[in-house]
């Protein structure tokens, strides 16, 4: 689908309806072959292949057939609550920047986009698609701290079903989707780090950057470093969490082998005393009716010794 937005008198995006050529921002999400095709062959692009990059962005410059400059840029946003394979953990934004367009295109619709391009308010309407980029970039980056949050919820609940139940399955489940978030969030912030430091370099190159620009630069790149650190840090933390599981599960299977062991010793007790009283040879209590209960008691006696042994010894 395609959603416009037209610049106002009042400096303002709003969405329209009018023509896709007048409009100022064009936000191209889902199947749109046709419209992207036609960028594709005017441009030599494969905006479509570049869609589908879930580990690394794509980022160039172009000049038209009237030397006009535009700038190609993509970025990776994480999609932290969809799970399953690592290759459907991130999706891909891509940017067209022309000289009074702006041209933004994902596979799936983004909520955040059309509702941050809605009513936004510009500041330089002679170079308002360099602000509507790093806006976007800016609140997409805000998106991913704010999921990157989200983990730490999910790593507190693992921790604390770890310290009330123990090493179950289902925990092995939550530490397997929590790494597969931390491999695609790692490999998303580098990616658009890259990206980053090619607008900045762009805008140093072609524009005189003003305060407020540099500022919303800035404060992009704190944010990826904020993110930089949380991800390390959560990620030692699950490190930690999967070697403290396998030591427990390393101490239940030792006082399981140690609880099987500590039982065949004081049963070989009986069995010995059995298999003494079982041979073709004279022995006591033979010819006494009560000799069945006696050698019973006497096996329990001698099990019990050895037992109440072991523990004194610190066996058991």
């Amino acid at each position: 689908m395609l959603k416009t937005y037209s610049l106002t008198k009042d400096t303002s995006l709003v969405s329209s309806e009018s023509n896709i050529k007048n409009s100022s921002v064009v936000y191209v999400y889902g199947d749109e072959r046709e419209y992207i095709e036609s960028f594709e062959h005017k441009y030599d692009l494969k905006i479509g292949d570049i869609l589908t990059f879930d580990d690394r962005v794509a980022y160039d410059t172009m000049i038209d057939r009237n030397d006009e400059k535009s700038l190609l840029v993509s970025f990776l946003l994480p999609k932290i609550h969809e799970g399953g394979h690592l290759d459907n953990l991130t999706t891909s934004v891509v940017f067209l920047v022309f000289k009074n367009k702006l041209i933004i295109f994902t596979k799936q619709k983004l909520k955040f986009i059309p509702e941050l391009l809605s009513n936004m308010v510009l500041r330089d309407v002679n170079n308002f698609m360099e602000e509507v980029l790093l806006k976007i970039i800016q609140k997409d980056f805000y998106v991913m701290l704010n999921d990157l949050r989200g983990v730490k919820e999910k790593i507190d609940d693992l921790d604390s079903k770890i310290s009330t139940s123990g090493p179950l399955r289902p925990m092995f489940d939550d530490l397997l989707s929590l790494q597969k978030y931390m491999i695609a969030l790692s490999t998303t912030y580098g990616a658009n780090h890259k990206a980053l430091d090619f607008i900045k370099k762009i805008s140093q190159l072609y524009n005189d950057i003003d305060f407020t620009t540099k500022k919303i630069i800035d404060e992009i790149y704190d944010t990826s470093d904020t993110m930089d650190r949380i991800i390390l840090g959560y990620s030692q933390h699950l490190d930690d969490l999967e070697n403290m599981i396998n030591n427990m599960i390393s101490y239940q299977l030792n006082m399981i082998m140690k609880t099987l062991t500590e039982i065949s010793i004081v049963l070989t007790i009986p069995a010995i005393i059995f298999g003494f009283w079982g041979i073709n040879v004279d022995v006591p209590f033979e010819k006494s009716s009560y000799g069945v209960f006696a050698v019973l008691i006497i096996a329990v006696i001698l099990s019990l010794i050895c037992w109440f042994w072991m523990r004194r010894k610190k066996y058991l």
